[in-house]
């Protein structure tokens, strides 16, 4: 049994080794392959190229353009009309029922709510409470203290003003 599993074996590996076919250099041909190269090893490898103008191509763009532009400038104008959309001119609100000053201090602050810097709407807002542009750093850190007088004589202020207001509801 001993014998016969070694003739076996011997067997297998005499005709594994067989088939195998033995090659001169001469006679591989190499694959072609994907190499990563730099720039530099690229014109080694190919070679300064000349830039080759095809002038047809050339001509056909210039034309392209050309025509676009000409389009552009000989836009025509469709002869149904077109839907304008504006917005109507804001009513001007009615202040005359406010007191003078409270009609002063509310154009004073729509006016800077509506400016290029809207923060000047808000500041005169603040401006009773003592609070402007130099000490808002304060209330940004929490250190700055309102005095609740400025608070309650601004509320009387607005309080006054709004006397002769009549509600529309």
């Amino acid at each position: 049994m001993n014998f016969l599993k070694r003739s076996v074996l011997i067997t297998a590996l005499a005709f594994t080794g067989l088939p195998m076919a033995y090659a001169n250099e001469a006679d591989v041909t190499s694959l072609p392959t994907i190499r990563v190269m730099a720039e530099s090893e690229l014109r080694e490898e190919v070679g300064f190229v000349p830039y080759q103008e095809d002038k047809q191509v050339r001509q056909a763009l210039q034309h392209r353009v050309y025509k676009i532009h000409n389009d552009m400038q000989n836009a025509g104008v469709s002869e149904s009309p077109l839907v304008v959309n504006y917005q109507p001119t804001a009513a001007q609100p009615d202040l005359s029922q406010f007191s003078p000053v409270l009609q002063q201090y509310i154009l004073a602050v729509a006016s800077g709510l509506q400016s290029s810097d809207p923060t000047n709407g808000i500041f005169k807002m603040l401006e009773p409470l003592n609070i402007n542009r130099n000490n808002i750093d304060g209330i940004r850190n929490g250190t700055i203290k309102l005095n609740t007088d400025d608070i309650l004589r601004l509320q009387q202020q607005i309080q006054d003003g709004l006397r002769g207001f009549k509600q529309p509801y």
